[in-house]
């Protein structure tokens, strides 16, 4: 098989049936036996044929592939292939662990079937040197399609490629990064590059999630010693974070819980002052994360649009923002075919700590079709130059904002340009002449029903 070909058919996992499964138990299973796939294919010169996928496969075809064998199987190849990773011990996951707890006979009987398919499956994926030079961009992408179907912390290719333009430079040189609310860990490439002397942090409540971060990280070839996920409850240990990371991704399009802080709140006295008990939590979140960035870090994130415009206490943290902090460069209100949600518009917002500039960068790409190479390339242009492109973007100073009341709604600093629409002059008079005649036929009609009716 060629690359392709391979492609297609490891996607092609996707649109196999799990009956008995729910979505996470088949998305759990399809991680964890690619993950066992991929070690195997990474270390099979270290392994001994008894712990490969092939002796798998035989106990597949002949049925003898059952909930108690499968985990059997796995307690014996564990070890061997930590000796290998020196990283991953199987028998550690938490879904390997959830199945040894799995007392529902029904449910080990479906596992079964799925594992004896899945596994037939990967066998016939016989390309081994250019399965393993893709596996890595294959699972990410297959991370990206469970999170379409779920529904769920999904992000477009086009979007990811706004974080590349606006991230790219910090991660070039990035020494540390933070993501928070990782989920499937979809901005981790955007947040790192290709530097892999990058340390990462972040944190998730799901430990299926973790391991699927972990996984990334380690076909990405970081370091285990620079990389440091955690539950969400440890985070807020880690005071000497502070001020030491180079760049930070968000994705909270469905915005931020009241009370939701990446610091701690004792330590955070300002943020209350101005935060208060406000409803919404996204302000408070944005703004005990700030004080985790480095003198010349960058913040990426996107949020609900009623952001920049809800009032109250909101329109006192955005002028706190613009003036005192002066860290808010990019807003950019995005199109919702970047999203599966809708009913809200979504905004791409970029922090610069110690910025030079006191100017914002507006962007209106509601209407963006695509993020394409000549896309980007205008909008970083134009970040660059600081210029104003009618009915695009706009740069505008503290003035206009704050006249405005620090209202940041893009109509107030973007005017949508008129379409002009040519107009076919003789078209329109032959189209005249034509409804003129029908007219006059109408007319002619109407005369003669009313003598019609004179006679009777």
């Amino acid at each position: 098989m060629d690359e392709k070909q391979l492609q297609y058919e490891f996607m092609s996992i996707l649109g196999e049936s799990h009956p008995g499964l729910t979505f996470e138990e088949y998305r759990d299973s399809c991680v964890f036996l690619l993950f066992y796939q991929y070690l195997c294919l990474r270390y099979d010169d270290q392994l001994e044929e008894s712990y490969q996928l092939g002796t798998m496969v035989k106990m597949a075809v002949r049925g003898k592939l059952q909930m108690a064998s499968f985990l059997r199987f796995i307690e014996a190849a564990s070890p061997f292939l930590y000796f290998a990773s020196k990283r991953f011990r199987l028998t550690e996951f938490s879904f390997y662990i959830r199945l040894t707890r799995l007392k529902l006979l029904e449910k080990q009987k479906s596992y079964a079937r799925f594992f004896r398919k899945l596994i037939k499956k990967m066998d016939t994926w016989n390309s081994k040197e250019v399965l393993l030079d893709n596996y890595a961009a294959f699972f990410h992408q297959l991370m990206v399609e469970f999170a379409r179907m779920k529904k769920e912390t999904y992000i477009s290719e086009d979007l990811l490629s706004i974080y590349r333009l606006f991230l790219s430079s910090a991660a070039a040189r990035a020494k540390r990064v933070f993501l928070p609310e990782f989920s499937y860990g979809l901005l981790f490439e955007p947040l790192t590059g290709k530097n892999t002397n990058t340390e990462l942090y972040g944190y998730e409540d799901r430990e299926g999630f973790r391991e699927i971060q972990e996984i990334l990280c380690f076909m990405a070839e970081m370091d285990e010693k620079k990389v440091h996920l955690e539950k969400k409850e440890d985070w807020d240990a880690h005071e000497d974070y502070k001020g030491s990371f180079d760049a930070i991704a968000l994705y909270m399009p469905e915005g931020v819980e009241a009370g939701t802080w990446i610091g701690e709140e004792k330590e955070s006295g300002e943020i209350l002052r101005l935060t208060g008990s406000i409803s919404k939590g996204e302000f408070p979140f944005l703004l005990s994360a700030l004080p985790y960035l480095k003198e010349d870090g960058v913040m990426a994130a996107v949020l609900p649009g009623a952001l920049l415009y809800r009032e109250g206490r909101e329109a006192q943290i955005r002028k706190y923002i613009v003036d005192k902090l002066n860290c808010l460069d990019v807003v950019m209100l995005l199109p919702d075919h970047l999203f599966q949600s809708v009913g809200q518009k979504e905004v791409f917002f970029l922090f610069r700590n110690h910025r030079e500039e006191k100017e914002i960068m507006f962007f209106d790409c509601s209407e963006m079709e695509k993020f394409g190479a000549e896309q980007l390339h205008t909008i970083a242009l134009a970040c660059q130059e600081r210029k104003t492109i009618p009915g695009f973007c706009s740069c505008v100073k503290p003035e206009e904002m704050e006249k405005n009341e620090y209202n940041l709604n893009l109509p107030r600093y973007i005017m949508k340009s008129m379409k002009m629409t040519k107009i076919d002059l003789e078209a329109k008079k032959k189209r005249i002449a034509e409804i003129d005649q029908e007219l006059e036929e109408i007319e002619k009609r109407i005369a003669m029903y009313k003598r019609d009716l004179e006679l009777s």
